[in-house]
């Protein structure tokens, strides 16, 4: 299957952005310039274009873990009286599980610790005490990118910031940085580099600075890389831990039900997987509500899944994920949202997915419930396809399969035979 990896990464960007810009406090756009940074100076160290595009996804992805570990410590919390992590501890959680998480990634080059060790310096002193000889070039391409972005401003392109950034480097050569990497850095970056990093420059500079093609990913690679997607989108509340991991495993046994091919069969998974990405844009104070939410919150929460359209279709080449994945929850009857979509309007791509996430909601536990069993999933789904809100042939179709779950393979090619 063909897809080019760093375009998708690009567009996840902004969620991920959101999620640290909540938890952390970092500046919106965080992720794209500290990949522009690192791959600015991996070019002038003379990396080739595998290793530049494996920096590139490694550079967006180095906060991948926040969502995750921001659920650990509230684990954490409950046993140890309401106290958190240290920023040091939690440091080291979001690498190690980070570093984990990477096995998801098709990386073309040699990436190991990469993420694990993004936070140290140069003299031994970051986390887990490794020097700048015992720590991959990668790795500190993002730690020197990360710092900077952090201590200016870079949508300011004047020479006052260009010399604070420089006088920073200089200053902490040898500490935080090796000369090695700082003296690329110092040689590189001049006020047109700068200039490249502001809001209105950024995607443009990285879609030139690396050489932009769609690669041939296997099925599997790229299953793997939605699982890892969805795993970010579901650890942002502790109610959804494994709800868009579920939608696109229905949505997978739903294809095969209708006898998709095998490439679209994965396209429909990944769509699984990305339906709800647009929900890393929500406050965690309405995903991690003890309980219903109130008028205001619900309209919020709705929001998600234009959020996962606007992100979405920034990828190219991927249209159709982009709708099946955003349309959710329109209805037949012109009632869902966000676009309010009528059933001459919805492709039957649409209403299975529709009926992939209904199913997975009903049949997961939540705040203010636990989870159905499946009849009285099926039942809730059949009254509202009496309504006209959802195709009943789907819901049918639901019925036979998740009937039969751990067998759905078997199933898939006789229900419609």
């Amino acid at each position: 299957m063909r897809i080019n990896l760093n375009e998708i990464l690009y567009a996840v960007s902004f969620g991920l952005d959101s999620v640290e810009h909540e938890l952390m406090g970092t500046k919106m756009g965080h992720s794209k310039r500290v990949t522009a940074l690192a791959v600015m100076t991996g070019k002038a160290l003379g990396l080739n274009d595998k290793e530049l595009i494996d920096l590139a996804a490694y550079s967006i992805l180095h906060d991948h873990a926040y969502t995750e570990v921001n659920q650990e410590e509230l684990e954490y919390k409950r046993y140890n009286n309401g106290e958190g992590y240290s920023k040091t501890d939690f440091n080291i959680r979001h690498c190690i599980i980070g570093e984990s998480n990477t096995k998801y990634v098709p990386f073309r080059t040699n990436n190991r610790d990469v993420i694990l060790l993004h936070h140290e310096n140069a003299d031994g002193s970051g986390p887990f005490g490794k020097t700048s000889q015992r720590t991959p070039i990668k790795a500190q391409l993002i730690h020197m990118a990360d710092l900077i972005e952090q201590e200016f401003d870079l949508n300011m392109s004047d020479s006052n910031t260009l010399g604070g950034v420089l006088y920073f480097v200089k200053s902490n050569t040898g500490t935080l940085f090796s000369h090695e990497i700082s003296d690329a850095f110092m040689k590189n970056f001049k006020q047109k580099q700068l200039s490249c990093l502001t809001f209105s420059n950024i995607d443009t500079y990285l879609r030139k600075a690396i050489k932009n093609y769609d690669d041939d990913y296997s099925f599997s690679e790229v299953r793997n890389l939605a699982t890892l997607l969805a795993r970010i989108v579901d650890f942002k509340s502790h109610y959804t831990c494994r709800h868009s991991i579920g939608v696109a495993e229905n949505a997978e046994s739903l294809a095969l039900c209708y006898q998709f091919p095998e490439d679209k069969t994965t396209k429909f998974y990944l769509a699984g997987a990305l339906h709800d990405i647009g929900k890393l844009m929500i406050p965690n104070a309405i995903l991690q509500k003890p309980g219903r939410l109130d008028e205001y919150e619900y309209e919020q929460m709705k929001n998600h899944a234009y959020y996962t359209y606007d992100i979405l279709r920034k990828i190219k080449g991927m249209d159709d994920i982009m709708v099946w994945a955003s349309h959710h929850h329109e209805k037949l009857d012109g009632s869902g949202y966000p676009f309010g979509l009528t059933a001459e309007q919805l492709t039957i791509e649409e209403r299975m997915m529709t009926c992939a996430d209904i199913y997975q909601a009903l049949t997961e536990e939540r705040s203010y419930k636990e989870g159905f069993e499946h009849s009285k999933a099926i039942a809730i789904m059949r009254d509202m396809a009496m309504k006209g809100e959802i195709d009943y042939n789907v819901v049918n179709n639901v019925d036979m399969i998740f009937s039969r779950r751990g067998t759905f393979h078997d199933a898939a090619t006789t229900v419609l035979n």
